[in-house]
């Protein structure tokens, strides 16, 4: 699904939202989003693909005044997590948890839920 489709289809949740990196070289892609929610709290997306098959993504949820919600990430630094190496920061950095969250529409689905 498309950027744009996306952003629309969570639109009842979605405050505001600013594209803060979209750039493509080659066959690396990288993106960065700012996304204000309808409760005031903040997702900011870093979605990186690497020669167009290595991905690095972290999407940072956090409330109003900057503390951590969660956090999905796919850095390689929780090997005894099941669905390494993709996991989820939970209220702190330290509260580490398996996730099949992986894409932006994945997460947004999660916050929806929890909103």
């Amino acid at each position: 699904m498309r950027l744009h489709e996306i952003l629309t289809r969570f639109s009842d949740i979605i405050r505001t939202y600013e594209v803060l990196q979209y750039e493509v070289v080659g066959l690396h892609v990288r993106l960065k989003l700012k996304i204000v929610l309808a409760n005031g709290s903040e997702l900011y997306v870093r979605d990186t693909l690497l020669d167009g098959q290595q991905r690095k993504y972290a999407f940072h949820w956090q409330d109003g005044s900057g503390r951590l919600i969660a956090r999905w990430d796919n850095a390689a630094h929780w090997p005894a997590v099941e669905t390494y190496p993709h996991h989820k920061h939970v209220g702190d950095e330290g509260q580490v948890v398996p996730s099949e969250a992986t894409t932006l529409e994945e997460v947004l689905a999660v916050i929806q839920a929890n909103l």
